[in-house]
C-alpha cells in the first residue's frame, strides 16, 4: 500500500463493499441455482406422476394424485418465488457495491463490481462443495452437518472471498497516474540532487 494512491478510506470501503455485496450476491447465487435445480425435479416429478397416472388410471387412487397436484402447483409457485428472491438479491449486491466504492471515490466501480462479480460467481461453484464437505467432516452425521454447518462456512468464507476479491480488483483499477507523477517527481529531484556542480575559478591575485 505504500505505492498506492488508494486511500484509507477507499482501502476500508473496498473490504467492506466485497463483504457485503458477496454475501448477498453468493446468498442470490446459491438460491438461483437451488431454485432451477427444483423447478427441473418438480418438472421431471410431475412428468412422472403423469405417467402413472395415465399407466395405472387415475380413477384408481383419485384423492392421491389430487394432492400430487395441489402438492405440485405449492411447490412451483414457491420455487418460482425464491427464483426472483435470487435475481432481486443479484441486483442489489450490484447496487449496494457500486454504492459503496463511489462513496470514497473509487475508480470505475461499475468495473470493479461486474469484474468481481465474475470472479466470485465461479469461485463459489467450487467453494460451494468444499463447504459441503468440511461440514461433513467436522461432523459424524452425514446429513445434520451439511444441513446446519454449511451455511455457516459459506457466510465465513464468503466474507472474506468478497473482501479479497473486491479489494484486488479495486487495487487493479486504481488511479496509476498519481503513482507515475510521484515517481517522476522523485526522480527528477534525484537528478537534480546529483547534478555536479559548477566549476569555480579562484580569482587571480
Amino acid at each position: 500500500m505504500a505505492n498506492s494512491p488508494m486511500t484509507r478510506t477507499q482501502f476500508s470501503s473496498s473490504l467492506i463493499a466485497g463483504a457485503v455485496a458477496h454475501t448477498m450476491f453468493q446468498t442470490g447465487w446459491f438460491g438461483f441455482g437451488m431454485s432451477l435445480a427444483g423447478l427441473a425435479a418438480a418438472a421431471l416429478f410431475g412428468n412422472l406422476v403423469d405417467v402413472i397416472g395415465d399407466a395405472i388410471g387415475s380413477e384408481a387412487l383419485p384423492s392421491l394424485f389430487n394432492s400430487l397436484g395441489v402438492g405440485a402447483d405449492i411447490l412451483f409457485w414457491v420455487l418460482i418465488a425464491m427464483l426472483i428472491g435470487s435475481l432481486v438479491l443479484v441486483l442489489l449486491a450490484v447496487i449496494v457495491s457500486v454504492w459503496l466504492l463511489r462513496l470514497t471515490g473509487q475508480r470505475k466501480p461499475w468495473a470493479v463490481t461486474w469484474a468481481s462479480l465474475g470472479i466470485t460467481a465461479v469461485l463459489d461453484i467450487g467453494l460451494f462443495w468444499l463447504y459441503v464437505w468440511l461440514a461433513t467432516v467436522v461432523t459424524d452425521s452425514p446429513v445434520a452437518g451439511p444441513v446446519l454447518l454449511t451455511p455457516v462456512f459459506a457466510l465465513v468464507g464468503g466474507i472474506l472471498l468478497g473482501a479479497l476479491v473486491w479489494w484486488a480488483i479495486a487495487h487493479a483499477f486504481r488511479d496509476k497516474s498519481a503513482e507515475q507523477q510521484h515517481s517522476d517527481g522523485e526522480k527528477g529531484d534525484g537528478d537534480a540532487a546529483t547534478a555536479a556542480p559548477a566549476s569555480v575559478t579562484p580569482a587571480e591575485a
